[in-house]
């Protein structure tokens, strides 16, 4: 089986690692696949990486610790330019995306039918269960400008895996945390995309990262996708 990496980012998370890894390795061990995990932290203030170097002589744990906060983006590129993996997973730290989905994130990139598979909020099967109404409505809202961008139910999902590869040849930085979306505005054209349902669950512990800043990278990410697809017009035209 070839090697796959789980790229976690982490700012602050020590409340959840240890469930997380738990949640993790149940899962690698049910089903047989093997695949290594590495955190990669933006200058956490508490204890998360102490908590993650706990793990590393159980378990195949990695960690990246960063002096800056480099963002959620630039935390999953670093990543991937430091594992070897051909194959990476994609998921935030919060528990908010389920790990028992990794195996059906890496079945279809393993038997090589698809590129790049995103856990979806959105297809059939997909839920928030945790989410008032007014929330899952200011997330369609947020999630249809991006759609001018690619072809998928969930264009801003956090959880998907593809080869490493179309990370680490994205051109120039991306801003703040919708990695997923400058994978699929880069090279949607050229990748086989399938979408499974997941159930997204609201955090359990810590903080969320969704502020003002956020909101305010994520408009100037659709500001350079959409500079970036003007100049591929006129280069065309």
């Amino acid at each position: 089986m070839p090697k796959v990496t789980i790229i976690v980012p982490t700012l602050n998370e020590e409340a959840n690692i240890d469930l997380l890894l738990q949640r993790i390795f149940q899962v690698r061990r049910s089903c047989q696949m093997e695949f290594d995990v590495l955190f990669v932290d933006s200058a956490s203030k508490d204890r998360t990486c102490e908590r993650v170097r706990a793990w590393q002589d159980r378990e195949p744990v990695r960690l990246l610790s960063r002096d800056t906060n480099v963002g959620l983006a630039g935390a999953v590129i670093a990543g991937a330019g430091i594992t070897d993996a051909p194959f990476v997973v994609v998921m935030d730290a919060d528990l908010s995306h389920p790990p028992e989905a990794i195996p059906d994130l890496l079945r279809p990139l393993l038997a090589g039918t698809h590129d790049m598979i995103i856990g979806s909020r959105y297809v059939a099967g997909g839920s928030m269960p945790d989410w008032p109404l007014s929330r899952k409505l200011s997330s369609r809202l947020a999630t249809f400008p991006a759609l001018f961008f690619c072809d998928v139910q969930d264009p801003l999902a956090g959880f998907f895996a593809l080869q490493r590869r179309w990370l680490v040849e994205l051109p120039g930085p991306v801003p703040g945390f919708k990695i997923g979306l400058a994978v699929l505005a880069e090279y949607g054209r050229d990748m086989r995309v399938k979408e499974i349902p997941i159930e997204f669950r609201e955090r359990d512990c810590g903080e969320s990262k969704m502020d003002r800043r956020v909101a305010l990278e994520y408009l100037q990410q659709l500001v350079d996708l959409t500079v970036q697809r003007l100049r591929r017009r006129r280069r065309k035209g």
